[in-house]
């Protein structure tokens, strides 16, 4: 299935991979973010994933139909890694 993804991490104001909050506050900034990049796009699912080793955090969405109709006809690209659980949409 086609997806739209992004991927999402949390950077210090000095331009570090930011550690604070990682277990807590970070993963839910992550996602919020994500969800607002991908708002407007795709189909009524997605998935999210949180890696808590790389805190980096991955939501994909289906490529809807018409979406897909659109998408110019080039080699296929493999988007390996883990999805995460199938969900509703957070916000369209």
């Amino acid at each position: 299935m086609p997806v739209w993804h992004v991927s999402v991490s949390a950077w210090s104001r000095r331009g570090e991979r930011s550690r604070r909050g990682e277990r807590s506050v970070q993963p839910a900034i992550c996602e919020r973010e994500a969800v607002k990049l991908l708002r407007g796009v795709g189909g009524g699912r997605e998935w999210w994933h949180w890696n808590p080793d790389a805190l980096v955090g991955h939501l994909r969405v289906g490529v809807t139909e018409a979406e897909f109709a659109t998408l110019p006809k080039l080699r296929a690209v493999n988007d390996a890694g883990e999805t995460g659980p199938e969900r509703p949409r957070t916000a369209r």
